[in-house]
């Protein structure tokens, strides 16, 4: 049993733990849970690789958003774009992700066609070899409704 797994198990989180992957090599290993989208650590932050859960939620495919920036695809009518700055919630700036920060908001995100959803967004610096924050990891997860403390 891997240390991931007997860490799961002894929280008795079995199933239910997050493991967030720290460097670009293990955000790209196959996961069949999470959408993910991986983006270059500068503005505008393009795109540079998708999942296949993430094609499911969005209909959008890895050659359709390569290197377009991720809050330009999923914006709609009714997204807010001031979703990330929240009373007493820290910010979710992807500047401050690039500076090793973890940040989470929920919005309202559209996907290809025009299906609105709400979009539960995690976003994780990755580093290199020499611990230099080079990508940001992007984990979405469709809500179903908009929690109460967001609106």
């Amino acid at each position: 049993m891997g240390f991931m797994n007997q860490l799961e198990q002894a929280s008795g989180s079995k199933g239910l733990a997050q493991i967030v992957p720290n460097r670009l090599e293990m955000a790209l290993c196959p996961n069949t849970k999470e959408a993910r989208v991986i983006t270059i650590a500068k503005a505008p932050f393009p795109i540079v690789s998708v999942n296949d859960n993430w094609t499911k939620l969005t209909k959008y495919t890895q050659l359709e958003v390569e290197g377009k920036a991720l809050t330009s695809i999923l914006s709609g009518e009714r997204t807010d774009v001031q979703a990330g700055i929240r009373p007493g919630k820290p910010i979710h700036d992807f500047e401050e992700v690039r500076n090793g920060k973890c940040a989470c908001t929920v919005n309202v995100h559209y996907d290809k066609h025009g299906r609105d959803f709400v979009d539960y967004v995690c976003s994780y610096p990755l580093t290199n070899a020499d611990d230099e924050v080079t990508h940001l990891l992007h984990i979405h997860r469709e809500l179903p409704a908009m929690p109460s403390e967001f609106l």
